[in-house]
């Protein structure tokens, strides 16, 4: 069939619009890849998690350094200070999500990061320096570099900018803030906002201890609520995955060693933790 030129020339320019709104909108994107939501374990695990340190290799890592750590710490006359070595798992990258966790614990395990923190402090910090120092042959062969210098947290950071772009982003954001307005409560709406107002000022307010924990383990119900109600832990973490699946394609060689690597100072942690118990 032939088209006549003006008809040809506004396809052409329509595919050209289209073609620029989606470069507009970020990059490339593959709606195969989604997130997956752990309820039982309390996380989320996007594309990208495969190849870097995810929450729950970051959990062996961290309790085999503790348990290193811990036999320099005896070994110096500490051994009623030993770090604790559970781990509180909680992926909040969209907020309270989790309706059953939010209403056991709020935002995190408070009780589980006090345990970790009063630990530490019986521990001078000289013995802690001295004791890194000592166990670094052994910390070199689990620990990883630092997040922001990795290169899945570069590719993790692009696809993340693609999708704040997304005009479904803001859309499943807006439905959540209508549910919380809904609910009595002021929505945060700056892009790294995850939470309503009235938990920011949980800490400036004049209330007990005890009340405070009550309040965020309410506020923190409520958001994670809300959350569940419209989607929005799935349908955020499905936009953000579709634009970290082309990345993963496009550099898959240098991903795989990334994965070699974590995957070897995974299996490590997992024989000292083994052998240490």
């Amino acid at each position: 069939m032939l088209l006549h030129k003006s008809s040809a020339f506004t396809i052409t320019a329509l595919a050209g619009a289209l073609l620029l709104s989606s470069c507009a909108q970020g990059g490339a994107s593959n709606s195969e890849y989604k997130a997956k939501l752990d309820y039982a374990n309390n996380l989320i695990t996007l594309p990208l998690d495969e190849y870097d340190y995810d929450d729950a290799s970051r959990a062996v890592i961290n309790e085999a350094v503790a348990r290193i750590m811990q036999v320099c710490y005896v070994a110096k006359g500490y051994s009623d200070a030993v770090p604790v070595f559970s781990d509180d798992q909680h992926s909040n990258i969209y907020g309270a999500w989790n309706v059953e966790y939010a209403k056991k614990y709020g935002y995190f395990n408070e009780e589980k990061s006090r345990e970790r923190t009063q630990a530490a402090e019986k521990i001078p910090a000289e013995i802690r320096k001295e004791c890194r120092k000592e166990s670094a042959n052994q910390l070199k062969e689990i620990e990883y570099e630092n997040d922001n210098d990795s290169f899945a947290y570069r590719l993790r950071q692009e696809a993340y900018a693609s999708a704040k772009s997304d005009p479904e982003w803001n859309k499943v954001r807006s439905e959540w803030w209508s549910c919380l307005e809904s609910n009595g409560l002021t929505p945060r709406k700056d892009d790294q906002a995850w939470g309503s107002q009235e938990t920011s000022n949980i800490d400036v307010s004049s209330k007990s201890e005890e009340e405070k924990t009550q309040e965020v383990i309410r506020l923190a119900t409520i958001e994670a609520e809300c959350n569940q109600k419209v989607g929005m832990a799935q349908r955020l973490g499905d936009i953000e995955a579709s634009y970290q699946g082309p990345l993963i394609e496009k550099n898959q060689a240098k991903l795989n060693q990334l994965k070699e690597e974590k995957e070897k100072h995974v299996a490590r942690a997992r024989e000292i933790i083994a052998t240490s118990q």
